[in-house]
């Protein structure tokens, strides 16, 4: 503690230095941007395939050796010692590596180690990426709220990475063969929106750039542009505002401010523990070699697995799931199949599961040592968690029976018994936001394209990975009915009251889904309607819902069509409460006055 102490004085110094800061906030900002330009042009233009590329770029050499040596002084001058030496230590670590892999790199002559992964890909490459993040996830979010709410936020935040993506996919380098602006935009929107309708082969027409950065922006858009950068700024920035304490706090569901980093970092460390775990399940389900090499074998695994948790459907076979090496691969199917579900129950179940489990943990230990008895805590499984899993249930009971008679004799003929299962029970979760398919989507029967269009519409539950009008609101929506059925003038569900406001909010987005779906598909059959209107009306669903399953048409659209569909997966993917919001302005005169109510006749 006494180098700390001695630290001390240069910290409460960098409190005075307002101006040298905010001068060195922004030098910094700067470099990391130019870096950041650099690498990207490396990367996805250069045309050189060793390291001469950019290790012999002079301005490379100039800005990354004194970027580290910036965010060195930063970390001892300029950190906030009431936020406690993990950040202090952390940053000063950071900037001293980048110091140190400099140094090792251009001064010691170590090539060997920095070795591209793949065309030009290094660790200067991954570390510059990260400053910048970093550096643009340190922004305040004060000047950017004053013009938008924090809804118009979200959607803005989403159309950012979408355009960035756009751009990095017609990178050269990115694709085999060139795309259109379109197709790109169109691909990076499905990525982002974690839908998998495509427009191009992701197998043959990406490289393997390609597939990387829409892998990256599947994983941006299933955790959420506001929880990476919100993490990140959290940690390295030292304060917020309280503006952005309250944007984070609504966007997940937390009922304190204290607890808001606690909830990144459980959201963030969860995400990649299941998407690693389900990585390893994936690859000891393949046979060994059967994608051509035990790499191949890896990259698929990690791939499929980060694609199913987001309820993304991309995958890296041209056939999807259907292709013929993994077919019959009913083990995999089932694996892919949980994983969606996983990501479409959503981030505050996991919480709370997690809280539960962690308490029940706590209590075997106490147990073991010194004997005490089990003291039941009433609520400790919310409301909201039982409400998820009961219609998550359901609905995966339902699909499953209902496909397995429909295609018994139809796509699962031949097929052994478990296999009819594993594919019934895989097509009853994929509809649900997912997208991949292991049967031939064009022969299924109609029967089976009702089920799907029913649940993809209802897709995954509130704040998860996934779309459509959330298992949430259809079970509202439901249970309303009943409530009628009854007679009742509430509705009443495991001796709870749901909250009238929650019914509202349940018929405004079933209202305003049906009419965005419904307005698309009738755009797009004016457009391109020697298609039909059944197989339009899929879609339309699919890219709404963000699920990504499609009868082969998607690639046979004209661009008017790709673009109506561009708008359907943006805007199912902010939710229907978040479009709503966006647009309302809150009337000051609410709560002055109340007009004389009627009644209006229905029946």
């Amino acid at each position: 503690m006494t180098i700390f102490r001695l630290f001390d004085k240069y910290i409460s110094k960098g409190k005075k230095l307002g101006i040298l800061g905010t001068m060195i906030n922004r030098l910094f900002l700067t470099f990391t941007l130019a870096l950041f330009v650099l690498c990207i042009y490396d990367i996805g233009f250069s045309q050189l395939q060793d390291l001469d590329s950019l290790y012999h770029n002079t301005l490379f050499k100039i800005l990354f050796p004194t970027s580290g040596l910036l965010y060195l002084i930063r970390s001892i001058l300029l950190t906030d010692r009431s936020m406690g030496w993990k950040v202090f230590i952390t940053n000063s670590f950071l900037g001293i590596l980048l110091l140190l892999l400099f140094v090792s790199r251009f001064v010691l002559g170590g090539a060997h180690f920095f070795r591209p992964l793949f065309h030009n890909f290094t660790i200067f490459h991954l570390l510059t990426f990260f400053l910048f993040i970093l550096e643009v996830s340190r922004l305040r979010l004060d000047k950017l709220m004053r013009l938008f709410n924090p809804a118009q936020l979200f959607m803005v935040s989403f159309a950012f990475i979408i355009s960035c993506g756009a751009f990095l996919l017609m990178m050269p380098q990115a694709t085999v063969i060139p795309i259109s602006f379109t197709e790109a935009f169109f691909t990076s929107t499905s990525a982002v929106c974690v839908t998998g309708l495509v427009v191009v082969d992701t197998a043959t027409r990406f490289t393997a750039l390609g597939k990387l950065i829409i892998l990256g922006l599947i994983q941006v858009g299933g955790i959420g542009v506001v929880t990476i950068t919100s993490f990140f700024g959290f940690f390295f920035r030292e304060t917020s505002s309280f503006r952005e304490q309250m944007l984070l706090r609504d966007y997940l569901s937390e009922e304190s401010y204290a607890g808001i980093l606690k909830t990144l970092i459980k959201v963030i460390l969860l995400t990649f523990l299941i998407e690693g775990i389900g990585a390893l399940i994936i690859f000891f389900t393949l046979e060994p070699g059967i994608l051509g090499s035990t790499g191949a074998n890896i990259r698929f695994s990690i791939f499929h697995s980060i694609s199913a948790f987001c309820n993304a459907g991309f995958s890296t076979l041209t056939d999807n799931l259907w292709d013929v090496r993994v077919r019959e691969n009913h083990f995999l199917h089932i694996s892919v199949a949980n994983l969606i579900v996983l990501g479409g129950l959503g981030f505050p179940v996991f919480l709370n599961i997690y809280s539960y489990l962690k308490t029940q943990v706590t209590w075997l230990k106490d147990w073991f040592k010194s004997g005490k008895p089990y003291v039941h805590r009433v609520g400790m499984i919310t409301f909201n968690t039982k409400m998820v899993t009961i219609t998550t249930v359901i609905l995966l009971f339902f699909g499953t029976l209902a496909f397995y008679f429909l295609e018994f004799n139809q796509t699962q003929h031949g097929v052994s018994t478990f296999g009819k299962l594993s594919m019934s029970y895989f097509m009853s979760v994929t509809p649900r936001t997912a997208g991949f398919n292991n049967v031939n989507m064009e022969a299924i029967t109609k029967a089976s394209m009702v089920v799907l269009i029913f649940l993809m519409w209802i897709g995954a539950s509130p704040v998860s990975t996934g779309g459509g009008i959330k298992t949430s609101t259809f079970s509202i929506a439901l249970l309303n009915i009943l409530r009628i059925i009854r007679g009742k003038s509430h509705i009443e569900v495991m001796h709870r009251e749901i909250h009238e406001y929650s019914v509202n909010k349940a018929f405004s987005i079933i209202f305003v889904s049906l009419l965005l779906i419904g307005s698309g598909s009738f755009a797009i059959f004016l457009i391109d309607g020697q298609f039909g209107l059944l197989r339009i009306v899929f879609d339309c669903f699919s890219a709404f819902s963000t699920v990504g399953l499609s009868i082969n048409l998607t690639p046979l659209l004209s661009d008017p069509s790709k673009w109506i569909l561009i708008s359907l997966m943006f805007l199912g993917r902010m939710g229907m409460m978040t479009l709503l919001l966006s647009l309302s302005r809150r009337s000051s005169t609410d709560k002055l006055y109340r007009y004389p109510k009627e009644n209006l006749i229905i029946t």
